[in-house]
């Protein structure tokens, strides 16, 4: 090394002199930075646990949310369906029977086809919160809903009893159910029959189909004709 390098120091190398008060005081900063250390850490771990809590409670509440609303949502349309089938096996009510009443007099007059529009019109009023225009008709002319009005030809009265519903948990839109029906002549009961069958709802929760699966619908149609 060059005598003009000799002289060269390196203050980072050097040893530091300090005075007994300020040895003391940097150790206590020391300890001091190292206790507030300790303490984040400390502090995090219970942030980082109540955090991960809030967000199991936040899924399982939004999977409880979700359960609810399903459950309200299947309640509401079995209770629908339930007012749909009520409303097929029960009646004539009095403004049936009123229209009734003048159905030989239209034809007499040849309106027929004015008396089938009040005909309909009557059963569309009937059934409008539960199915479409389209499907009305469609099922007054299959006769699939106008079972009172056969029941009145022949002097009989029917009233839907014990009606269950069930959702089908394999096909979604899709509900099974039984009814009784209870049919009267005069005030007095004459007797039951038992119908079950399906029915379909879209996703408007409109009903699309109704499906009998047994003979129940024939043999009501034999006791009240």
């Amino acid at each position: 090394m060059s005598e003009g390098n000799e002289n060269i120091r390196f203050p980072s190398y050097e040893p530091v002199s300090m005075k007994q008060g300020e040895k003391e005081d940097v150790y206590a900063r020391l300890v001091e930075s190292m206790e507030k250390k300790g303490r984040k850490k400390q502090r995090l771990v219970p942030t980082l646990l109540t955090a991960l809590l809030a967000a199991l409670f936040i899924l399982a509440g939004g999977n409880l949310l979700l359960n609810t609303v399903m459950t309200d949502q299947t309640a509401s349309q079995e209770g629908e369906i339930k007012e749909v089938l009520e409303r097929i096996f029960t009646g004539p009510d009095d403004e049936l029977e009123s229209l009734m009443e003048q159905e030989d007099r239209y034809i007499e007059e040849g309106n027929s086809e004015e008396y089938f529009d009040l005909f309909l019109s009557y059963y569309k009023d009937l059934f409008r919160p539960y199915m479409s225009p389209d499907t009305i008709e469609q099922y007054v002319n299959e006769e699939k809903i106008t079972f009172p009005y056969y029941a009145h030809s022949s002097g009989c009265k029917l009233k839907a009893e014990k009606i269950v519903v069930k959702e089908n948990e394999t096909v979604q839109g899709s509900f099974t159910f039984t009814v009784k029906v209870v049919y009267s002549r005069d005030g007095d009961e004459r007797g039951t029959v038992d119908l079950s069958g399906d029915i379909t709802v879209n996703d408007q929760g409109l009903v699309e189909s109704i499906r009998f699966r047994d003979k129940g619908v024939g043999e009501l149609m034999e006791k009240v004709r």
